[in-house]
């Protein structure tokens, strides 16, 4: 009776097996299992969807362990931004609620205007920029977009984003610093 061998297993399918180990890792990673089978998961999509890009030079689970730890990283970025994003928006919101619940705003209405006039001047200002700042600051800015996205849209690099985006601020405070000094 001829022996059988056991099939090799594809690629794909060994990275499929590695499922727990990859858990474990990111259990690890995040203390704890909150967002550990999120993390996991966008691990195993990255790792399938980039599966071309495993070379060989190193063995399968080496390269698992840095795609998984590059999504829990990822992950962690995410909640970091979702977290200062509620923040600046807790911050931005009048001392109290009650427009929450529908009644009248106790906001002053000279308060009202001025805050409407300063953002009418900002408005003027983000205008009066070139446009290779203006772009990054209404997608960096006002449309809180991720650095990484707005490099890819706009075809520079990450670093480039981050430096138009400092320079941008500056002429900012300068044309406002000027345009308040009349």
């Amino acid at each position: 009776m001829p022996t059988m061998t056991p099939a090799k297993k594809t690629l794909a399918e060994a990275i499929a097996d590695s499922r727990p180990v990859m858990l474990r890792q990111a259990r690890r990673m995040l203390r704890g299992s909150e967002g550990a089978e999120d993390a996991t998961q966008d691990a195993l999509l990255a790792a399938l969807h980039h599966i071309d890009c495993f070379r060989g030079d190193s063995q399968l689970g080496t390269w698992l362990y840095r795609v998984s730890a590059n999504a829990v990283l990822m992950s962690l970025r995410r909640q970091r931004r979702a977290g200062d994003r509620t923040q600046r928006a807790l911050t931005s919101l009048p001392g109290d609620s009650c427009w929450l619940h529908g009644a009248r705003s106790s906001t002053q209405p000279h308060a009202q205007l001025e805050e409407a006039q300063n953002a009418e001047l900002l408005r003027w200002a983000i205008e009066k920029l070139p446009e290779r700042y203006r772009a990054v600051v209404e997608q960096c800015d006002l449309a809180e977009k991720p650095i990484e996205v707005v490099a890819a849209t706009l075809g520079i690099t990450i670093g480039g984003v981050r430096t138009r985006r400092l320079r941008a601020h500056r002429m900012l405070r300068t044309t406002l610093k000027d345009r308040g000094d009349r």
